[in-house]
């Protein structure tokens, strides 16, 4: 009972002040917005629609109530004619659908709600069931043809007609493009996992790893497909196996900087959060503890606050403790920080301050939870600011406070005020831009990153929890004991 009480006090602390957002564009909105509605933590980017732009998880509760889209006349869904259009037009389209939507409702700002967000991508499988019907009645497909039919096959939600297109591509397009004849392999691959013809989706993926071109997320997505179709077999040897290449794959595409700083962790988390829970499943728990603290020590090493959060969480849940970090991994060091103004606190940068522990504090005025830590960083400033700590608090303009719109010259004021009401005690770093919280892989608010003397990063905190205060003030002591 005691460690349940610990991992939903982590969950709900974490839940309490999620950073906001609108809608889920294709690139990822800021992770600090103004704060309603605000998006349930640890799932984002393992939801995101494939081929249809990205989706992330709400809390369900904002907007309005819709009534279910009819079948034959799906709201939202332009009368869009097919007529004089080619298949991969056709195939654009459709797959641009929902990016396209979520990107008109966030420049509207409508507020994210996961039925409208389930209305898009219904209307995005109707209009590519339209699409792949007008293809079909033009005759007997082959070619570019029969393959972009498969596409909208998979956009469609119809697995057995694209698997189907797909298998008579293949057979019938030795002289196809390369990449056209790898994508039908990545395709047949995952539909047949999913039909549960695993010696087919074998080697589909051994063709696919034999072929060019190819990229480390398309195999890794059929391995993820596969090991999930193992698991639902109870076959969690097998499962495990294409988890840990899928989790490795991802691991070495994160570290060695193909991927942008905020897509690293959950890049990592997906696939790592599958094979720990395989492993577990299949009663090899100390290979998944194992699995989730080496996705802890990447998240210091990215940095990436939102792998941190979600690897704890997940360590908590499996009866590990919150207070053993990682050893630090090889990394860059942190990020330098990107400030337009200083409140309180002289121009520093990290590079300025090596030789003392640093604690990044991000924060904003409008986060409840973040008004919380207010009296607890202050407590900290007071006892350790004499051994070497220093705090920073990293917040932006968000064009807002005191329930108007604001100028930047207003909010700097405001920013002033609020800390002299708050008798905060340690300085405020203030950015135009979401970027420092790009680079630390921020997606909740507060997050507490905490730097050694050498400026590496070696714990985080996501929430305003109590055991995360202890546990931050825990390693504050260990890092101010250690020699640089």
């Amino acid at each position: 009972m005691k460690r349940m009480r610990r991992v939903l006090s982590f969950a709900l602390a974490v839940a309490a002040c999620a950073a906001a957002a609108t809608w889920p564009a294709p690139r990822a909105a800021s992770a600090q917005a103004p704060p309603p509605p605000a998006p349930a933590p640890n799932q984002a980017a393992r939801d995101a629609a494939k081929g249809d732009g990205a989706s992330k998880n709400a809390d369900g509760k904002a907007g309005d109530k819709r009534e279910a889209p009819d079948e034959d006349a799906p709201a939202g869904v332009e009368e869009i004619s097919a007529e004089g259009k080619t298949s991969q037009a056709l195939y654009e389209e459709a797959a641009s659908y929902a990016r396209r939507k979520f990107e008109e409702f966030e420049a509207k700002q409508v507020p994210f709600n996961e039925l409208l967000r389930h209305e898009v991508l219904h209307d995005q499988r109707k209009l590519a069931e339209r699409h792949v019907a007008a293809l079909a009645a033009r005759g007997t497909l082959a070619g570019e043809d029969l393959y972009y039919s498969g596409l909208l096959y998979v956009l469609a939600g119809r697995g057995p007609a694209a698997l189907d297109a797909m298998r008579r591509f293949l057979a019938a397009g030795a002289d196809a493009p390369p990449a056209l004849r790898q994508k039908a392999r990545a395709v047949v691959g995952q539909q047949a996992a999913q039909s549960e013809l695993f010696a087919e989706a074998e080697r589909a993926l051994a063709d696919y790893q034999a072929g060019e071109p190819r990229t480390p997320s398309e195999a890794n997505n059929i391995r993820v497909v596969l090991a999930n179709a193992y698991a639902k077999k109870k076959d969690f040897a097998r499962a495990a196996a294409h988890a840990r290449e899928a989790f490795a794959s991802a691991v070495a595409s994160a570290s060695d900087g193909q991927l942008e700083a905020r897509s690293r962790g959950p890049a990592v988390y997906g696939p790592g959060a599958f094979l720990a829970n395989t492993l577990v499943k299949s009663g090899r728990r100390d290979e998944a503890l194992a699995v989730i603290q080496q996705m802890r020590a990447l998240a210091l090493a990215f940095p990436s606050a939102r792998l941190y959060g979600d690897a704890t969480g997940m360590l908590l849940s499996n009866g590990g403790e919150i207070d053993a970090p990682p050893p630090p991994a090889a990394g860059p060091g942190a990020p330098e920080l990107k400030v337009n103004e200083w409140i309180d606190q002289q121009p520093v940068t990290l590079a300025d301050l090596r030789g003392r522990v640093v604690l990044l504090d991000f924060w904003a005025t409008w986060c409840g939870p973040c008004r919380i830590t207010i009296p607890k960083l202050n407590a900290l400033h007071r006892k350790y600011k004499d051994r070497g700590l220093v705090i920073l608090g990293l917040t932006e303009y968000y064009g807002r406070g005191e329930g108007r719109e604001l100028t930047p010259a207003e909010e700097l004021q405001f920013l002033r005020r609020f800390k002299r009401q708050h008798g905060v005690a340690y300085g405020f770093a203030v950015s135009d831009h979401g970027e420092n919280g790009h680079n630390y892989g921020v997606a909740q608010l507060p997050t507490a990153v905490l730097l050694d003397r050498r400026g590496r990063v070696r714990f985080i905190t996501v929430s305003a929890g109590d055991e995360e205060a202890r546990a931050l003030t825990r390693m504050i002591e260990t890092l101010i004991e250690e020699k640089p």
